[in-house]
């Protein structure tokens, strides 16, 4: 969950970036302090001083601002996915990129990563909007390894399946990373790879 803004935007990029990041920021201390159902989209846009549409335009919806977080942790997988060697497996890119993006997610960002996740789990609205965009991601990632491979992904199971093996192993240890309480977020990524290690014939 990286969330610093890239030095090569320019200043009215850079402007929406910072904007869109504080009301991220505002809803997830809100949700912690008010709860989710109490807390509505006219008081995370006063924190920032926006307007109500503007945070729409930005996110859809109040589950949409929380779940900004794992929108950029998809982006930055895809990138991260894209850069892997092309003789490298699947598999082995799939789990090299994963883990770049988790090895990224230390000191504040992980933190962070982890009061979201533990709010994610604790609302089934944000629980269900996040199931259903994940699965909407994993068929963009099919589709990235399945050009890796020159196959089609409609027709070729292995794509999904990879995919869907990474993200088991990803979830797997992310729901026993969140079930101790205080263990640091730094721990997250050794955990991903036990589990990824577990698939190993």
């Amino acid at each position: 969950m990286r969330t610093n803004v890239p030095e090569t935007a320019g200043l009215r990029e850079r402007k929406k970036l910072l904007t869109r990041r504080a009301l991220m920021e505002a809803a997830t201390d809100l949700f912690e302090r008010k709860g989710f159902h109490a807390t509505s989209l006219e008081d995370i846009a006063a924190v920032v001083n926006v307007s109500p549409r503007t945070l729409t335009r930005y996110f859809g919806s109040k589950e949409g601002v929380i779940l900004g977080y794992e929108d950029d942790d998809n982006a930055t997988l895809l990138r991260e996915l894209a850069a892997r060697p092309a003789a490298e497996s699947p598999l082995k890119a799939m789990r090299a990129a994963t883990l770049a993006v988790l090895d990224g997610s230390s000191g504040e960002d992980g933190e962070r990563y982890l009061r979201v996740q533990r709010l994610i789990l604790a609302n089934p609205p944000l629980l269900a909007k996040s199931l259903e965009r994940t699965t909407e991601h994993s068929y963009v990632l099919a589709g990235v390894l399945a050009g890796r491979m020159g196959v089609d992904p409609d027709a070729d199971m292995y794509p999904r399946l990879v995919v869907g093996v990474i993200g088991a192993a990803v979830q797997t240890a992310k729901e026993r990373w969140l079930r101790v309480p205080g263990k640091p977020a730094e721990q997250l990524p050794d955990l991903v790879r036990e589990a990824l290690d577990l698939l190993e014939p």
